[in-house]
């Protein structure tokens, strides 16, 4: 019911010191107080799974690794992964490398 009711019903009948910090702490470590809350959130929606891949190199996953201690003139790496055999590359990467055209140059040198 949470604290402010449970207080409530006990006041009506019940008193004592320190009533409503009693009340709190006990609602507080009460376990099936703390298991029985209501969801105060959307319902999950239904889980929809990635599709199965057959081939190497179609489905690919992707992310950039920024940031990095300077090491040779590259500060960057382009993490790429086949899903179907899981290999991974990591191509590193200069900051002035960022536009769609220089990741395209370094994926068809390094992948394909």
């Amino acid at each position: 019911m949470g604290q402010d009711k449970t207080i409530e019903l006990i006041r009506q009948n019940f008193w004592w010191p320190k009533m409503n910090e009693r009340i709190i702490d006990f609602v507080q470590s009460c376990l099936e107080c703390q298991q029985n809350k209501t969801s105060r959130h959307q319902p999950y929606g239904l889980s929809s799974p990635l599709e199965l891949s057959y081939t190497p190199w179609q489905p690919i996953a992707m992310d950039f690794i920024m940031e990095l201690p300077l090491s040779e003139g590259y500060d960057q790496l382009w993490v790429i992964i086949d899903r179907f055999t899981k290999m991974a590359h990591f191509l590193p990467l200069k900051k002035e490398e960022k536009t769609a055209a220089d990741l395209a140059v370094a994926f068809t040198q390094e992948i394909l």
